[in-house]
């Protein structure tokens, strides 16, 4: 798949799901009918896929990627993320979210570690949320996705809804062996199994 090849790339020579860790902070965005009109993520990778992803990007040789490079790194990754409905699975109401990529990707590099921004946009009919259910995850744990200390999700555009924050029971440590590529790979289910206790979920409720 082309997206997880460039997320993971040769990035190290992990023998163990995941591959790839990243800190995510979101905002959802609802118009003043409470539609839902856009979900704003910003990723934060671990040093090895950071030191990875950034490699020839620095034409001045400094130490520094160059910012053009960087967001055009950005528009082609989430291009290929969309095969994977860029690892963000929603319920709108019930039924599934259904997600396109918004304009203007961003990415930056500063200690170290490479951050992504960029938004996408919900399609089909607009609906008022009643009940909204976020997650970032990826069922196969190549990338596993954590939630920084804090306040790392927000809700804006609608005073009257609320947003809860469930935290994953379990946070996978950049660096930690989850579970044996050949069993990820080899036994049906068992990368999707692992990565449950891992994943955090955003819940919107509108009156």
């Amino acid at each position: 798949m082309a997206a997880l090849a460039m997320l993971c790339g040769t990035a190290g020579a992990a023998l163990a799901h995941p591959h790839v860790w990243v800190q995510a902070r979101a905002e959802l965005v609802l118009d003043q009918k409470r539609n839902l009109v856009a979900i704003r993520e910003s990723w934060t990778f671990d040093p090895e896929y950071s030191a990875f992803a950034v490699l020839n990007l620095d034409s001045k040789r400094d130490g520094v990627p160059d910012p053009a490079k960087l967001d055009a790194m950005a528009v082609e990754r989430l291009d290929a993320m969309a095969e994977t409905a860029f690892f963000t699975q929603g319920k709108l109401n019930g039924r599934p979210l259904v997600l396109k990529a918004g304009p203007g990707p961003k990415a930056s590099f500063a200690h170290g570690r490479l951050t992504m921004e960029f938004t996408l946009v919900p399609q089909g009919p607009a609906a008022p949320v009643r009940t909204l259910v976020v997650s970032f995850d990826d069922p196969d744990f190549y990338v596993a996705f954590g939630l920084p200390p804090g306040d790392p999700v927000r809700l804006s555009g609608s005073p009257d809804c609320v947003l809860k924050l469930n935290r994953p029971a379990r946070e996978a440590q950049e660096g930690e062996q989850l579970i044996p590529d050949g069993e990820a790979t080899g036994t049906p289910g068992a990368a999707a199994a692992a990565a449950v206790d891992y994943t955090g979920r955003l819940l919107v409720a509108c009156p």
